[in-house]
């Protein structure tokens, strides 16, 4: 897994280590505080040192009162029934005194932003903010070094804002040291200051983060990806012969502000107006609305009037049948579900998907996306309303029959894996489908080939990484090729080549199949590339539900929800591009229409 690293991090930085799935960044980790090799095994050579002492031949124990770590899943760290409990449990077991222990207790559920949950479960708490119990947990602890696996991956950007706050705080106030395995090099540009990029076992680079990301050729062999106005910045620079290099946001937003190319008094402004509209939250209305389900409630929200942008058919998707009448596929009417002793997680959620649909659900921690989809396949039943699977109410289905038409991947895999080898937990759903054998074979084989999981295919899939795991629910349900798939967090854990990947292959599959894909992400890049619809939810309500691209120009709407827009498309804002933009390639058509308009 690892060969040959040598890394010093100096005390009180903040080095982001980086690096393609399976790259060796969680077994570094592991190393840094003795779990690797006391309680993984394995051959280790070399030597770690971290604040002095070997971690190879100091207990766990010990180490853990130097090295707090957070890892990867968060379910593998929690265990106690109350949140305030799973933070008080570090702090007992270093005998601190019970004034001490609340006093933190609070601080560090303050610092995530879960005060409002310290009596819950963490069991009943969403996948995000399981994670931020567990970096509470070790925040509490205040150690020298904090080790972080990819701590943000399942938060919302809100979430992630008061993780990162928290951190450069303890830098600041504790002078500790900070070692986080991030993906996403829009924040590691912002927050690192230096990153370690890991390929194949190796250190292939130790820099700046603004070196780093114009290592272009690199980057793309460890899959990973710059910060979208970094990739702007080499775009413009070959199209425009111009000079740019810059990788965080205030930065290309004050470049090309000064410089505006396209036009002589700045070709980049011709929307300013729309601009200051769309800040002042007084932009012109949206079209009509969409027509609500017929009985169903009307949509409450924290706006004054919900926004439900119009229906617009995707164009590869046919939705109509011989007598001209759209094919539903998923409906829900006035849903209301409750978790037990618990408040309404879903409050009157009323949507229609039409069949080929792509439609992405967006919205902060807690807001009801996965109790939503969860009604999908049975998983959980309605205390009110109902659920439509292509026009049949579905309260009374099994999940055992459902299950053949929606394909539902997990935001957490092990949940759902439990086979003892990669083959046959992708052929399970297949032989539960009583296909004959040469055909289950040739889905399997196939999936294992689509997603490169060959190698792995006699491996216990506990066994291997996150990144991997996840990847195999995922070519588990592609093999049954349901009508309908459900995809909770499937990037979450994947480096940038490896989601795109996976991605492509769901959008083939829905372009090929004329699937209709739910997919649930935090990831407003991957809504913008792949999904052309987006519904956003909101306290277990439906804020707004439309078009991609006509909802990021609603920036008050997602400012609510706490939704941050793609880096490329807030940037577009601010310089007052006309219209959203979605990617980089088309930020850079825009600008070089607008300088050939100018010659």
């Amino acid at each position: 897994m690892l060969r040959g690293v040598s890394l010093e991090v100096e005390t009180g930085e903040f080095l982001a280590l980086m690096g393609a799935t399976a790259s060796g960044k969680t077994t570094l980790c592991l190393a840094l505080n003795g779990l690797v090799p006391q309680a993984t095994g394995g051959r280790i050579k070399g030597e770690v040192r971290v604040d002095g002492l070997n971690p190879r031949h100091t207990p766990v124990a010990e180490m853990a009162r130097r090295v707090g770590l957070v890892f990867q899943d968060p379910e593998t760290q929690l265990f106690n029934l109350r949140v305030e409990d799973e933070i008080a449990f570090g702090l007992e077991n270093l005998g601190l005194p019970p004034a001490e222990i609340r006093e933190r207790v609070d601080w560090a559920l303050d610092a995530v932003g879960l005060s409002d949950c310290r009596k819950r479960s963490p069991f009943q708490l969403s996948g995000g903010q399981q994670q931020r119990v567990a970096i509470a947990a070790v925040l509490g602890m205040t150690p020298r070094v904090l080790v972080l696996d990819e701590p943000t991956a399942g938060l919302d950007p809100a979430g992630k804002a008061e993780v990162l706050a928290v951190v450069q705080q303890l830098r600041r106030s504790q002078d500790m040291t900070i070692i986080m395995v991030e993906q996403d090099g829009e924040l590691v540009a912002e927050f690192a200051d230096r990153a370690a990029v890991l390929h194949e076992g190796r250190i292939a680079l130790v820099e700046t983060p603004e070196k780093v990301f114009h290592e272009t050729g690199l980057l793309r062999a460890a899959g990973l990806a710059s910060p979208q106005v970094t990739a702007l910045a080499d775009c413009l620079n070959a199209r425009l012969g111009t000079h740019y290099a810059f990788s965080r946001l205030e930065e290309a937003y004050r470049t090309l502000s000064r410089d505006r190319p396209g036009t002589e008094a700045g070709g980049m402004s011709s929307a300013a107006g729309t601009r200051s509209q769309l800040e002042a939250g007084t932009a012109p209305p949206l079209p009509n609305p969409i027509d609500r389900v017929s009985g169903s409630q009307p949509v409450v929200s924290t706006i004054a009037k919900p926004v439900l942008l119009p229906v617009t058919r995707h164009p590869r998707s046919p939705h109509v049948l011989s007598r001209g009448s759209p094919v539903t596929s998923l409906e829900t009417r006035d849903l209301w579900f409750s978790y037990p002793g618990g408040p309404p997680v879903l409050r009157g959620v009323s949507l229609a998907l039409a069949e080929g649909e792509f439609a992405a659900i967006v919205g902060q921690n807690g807001s009801g996306k996965t109790t939503l989809v969860k009604h999908f396949n049975g998983l959980l039943r309605p205390g009110r309303g109902e659920i439509r699977l292509f026009g049949d109410d579905i309260r009374d289905r099994p999940v055992s029959r459902l299950a053949r038409t929606v394909g539902y991947v997990f935001q957490n895999p092990d949940h759902q894996i439990f086979s003892p080898t990669t083959r046959e937990e992708i052929s399970f759903g297949l032989r539960q489908m009583n296909l004959a054998t040469a055909e289950i074979q040739a889905r399997t084989d196939e999936a294992l080939g689509l997603f490169e999981l060959q190698e792995f295919a006699d491996r216990p899939p506990a066994t291997l990484s996150s990144g991997l795991r996840r990847k195999i629910t995922v070519a588990s349900i592609y093999a049954m090729h349901p009508p309908v798939w459900i995809l909770d967090e499937p990037t979450t854990g994947l480096d940038w080549g490896s989601a795109q990947a996976l991605m492509d292959l769901v959008q083939e599959l829905h372009r090929r199949e004329h699937a209709t894909v739910v997919l649930i992400t935090h990831d407003m890049r991957l809504v913008a590339e792949y999904a052309p619809r987006c519904l956003v939810m909101q306290g277990g309500e439906v804020l707004a539900y439309g078009e991609t691209r006509e909802l990021f120009g609603r920036r008050e709407v997602l400012r609510v929800a706490g939704i941050e827009l793609p880096q490329i498309t807030e940037l577009g804002h601010r310089l007052g591009l006309p219209g959203p933009v979605l990617s980089v390639p088309e930020f850079c058509a825009n600008a070089e229409r607008r300088m050939q308009n100018a010659e």
